[in-house]
């Protein structure tokens, strides 16, 4: 289980770089993309649970891993690995499930909490909308069965101008129902919170449902100058309250890149980029498909059953090899036994009754052809031995032959030079 949820981690953050790349695609056609990184999530979700029926298409394939392969060391003994299994289940599967209750007890209490906290604020009717007016939260909207809008309190007193404008975007949040597709997307994070990518691809959503919403704002023929004037003022006086809303009051950064999303204007290129980068998105998306955590093979997910298994037999002593002469030709090593011959007969029907002596015996057969065939290994390495030995006594002997040999003709050449040195003195007398 603990090596399952490490190998999930891989398809999600594989969606994470397809997602990154679809929502460029669709801000360069001005599309909606918060439906991609909710797209995104469910597939982080879904892949590694319907693993073993996704087909093997690339090698990038992740096996179903045991803890010894994902620590790196060598695989846990059968007799080890039935007991340390179910454990490691076990413990993997409290841990998720304590995450997963921590979590929804955490966002419990602060939805909670912001309930308590609204019955404190009071209610105004401005631009015809019944809004909330709270002293530290908002512009946002919150609840999700029945939400409402809530506004500060230093807003109520700005310009008409600003003051409709984060009406009117509040007012696009709730006719695209984003608080509901918000708390569909923290339900799934509750579902796997130990998963990073969720948590990430969650905060790139909520900056994807004000993208969203800025450009269904602008849509409705709102100046985009005073549309960005607004957005400036509300991030200058940003509410430290937002938790669980869809706020409008986001980061710095998120605010910055709003802007320049609004601002930017469509080229000549922007379908064709649109395209590849869709593309790249899909050829992501499948290889986040293959990272998947696969089925196990069957060998290795089968039961192991603890068998006792006896001791071997010590071997037996190697017998005596007779002293061969100084050179002598290398003696044949005995041929082992085929391997079909060494196989025990097989059990009779009549004999299915006895099948712990049958094993017994067969088992003391083999441990008996085992020590024969050790033994017949063991002469034929001193046979080797005895080989290797002659044939160095051989090579000693034939270097001592060449020595005797260059003597002998180093005497001749002697002799032959005497002589040569005698003949003058003969021929002169």
């Amino acid at each position: 289980m603990a090596a399952w949820m490490v190998m999930a981690l891989a398809p999600g953050l594989a969606l994470c770089c397809a997602a990154v790349l679809a929502e460029r695609a669709a801000q360069q056609r001005r599309w909606a993309s918060r439906w991609i990184w909710l797209g995104a999530m469910a597939a982080s979700i879904l892949l590694p649970m319907l693993g073993p029926a996704i087909p093997e298409l690339a090698p990038l394939r992740l096996p179903a891993a045991s803890p010894g392969w994902l620590a790196g060391t060598a695989p846990i003994p059968p007799h080890l690995d039935v007991a340390v299994r179910p454990h490691g289940t076990l413990l993997a599967g409290g841990v998720w499930i304590s995450l997963s209750v921590a979590t929804m007890l955490l966002l419990t209490f602060a939805a909670v909490l912001l309930q308590l906290r609204a019955r404190a604020w009071r209610r105004l009717s401005l631009g015809g909308s019944e809004v909330y007016v709270a002293p530290d939260a908002g512009p946002a909207v919150f609840g999700w069965w029945r939400p409402r809008i809530v506004l500060p309190a230093w807003l109520v007193d700005a310009p008409g101008c600003q003051r409709e404008l984060a009406i009117a975007h509040e007012q696009s949040h709730l006719m695209a129902r984003d608080p509901q597709l918000l708390g569909l997307a923290i339900a799934m994070t509750v579902l796997m919170p130990w998963n990073l990518a969720l948590w990430w691809q969650l905060r790139r959503l909520r900056d994807a449902i004000e993208v969203d919403c800025d450009a269904r704002v602008l849509r409705r023929g709102c100046d985009l100058v005073d549309y960005g004037e607004t957005l400036l003022a509300l991030g200058l006086r940003r509410s430290p309250l937002c938790g669980l809303m869809a706020a409008s009051d986001q980061s710095q950064s998120l605010l910055e890149r709003r802007i320049r999303i609004m601002s930017s204007q469509p080229n000549h290129w922007s379908r064709l980029t649109a395209c590849a980068l869709t593309g790249l998105a899909l050829c992501v998306a499948a290889v986040a498909a293959e990272l998947a955590p696969a089925k196990a093979h069957p060998a290795a997910t089968a039961p192991v059953h603890a068998v006792p298994v006896a001791p071997p037999a010590p071997p037996a002593p190697a017998p005596a090899v007779p002293a061969q002469p100084a050179i002598a030709p290398l003696a044949p090593v005995p041929a082992l036994a085929p391997v079909a011959a060494l196989a025990p007969p097989a059990p009779d029907a009549a004999d299915s009754g006895d099948v712990p002596d049958a094993a017994e015996e067969a088992a003391e057969r083999a441990a008996e052809l085992k020590n024969d065939a050790e033994a017949d290994s063991q002469a034929a390495q001193e046979a080797k031995r005895d080989a290797e030995e002659q044939m160095a006594q051989a090579r000693e002997a034939m270097r001592e032959a060449e020595a005797a040999e260059a003597e002998a003709q180093q005497r001749m050449r002697e002799a032959e030079a005497a002589q040569r040195a005698t003949q003058p003195s003969t021929s002169g007398g």
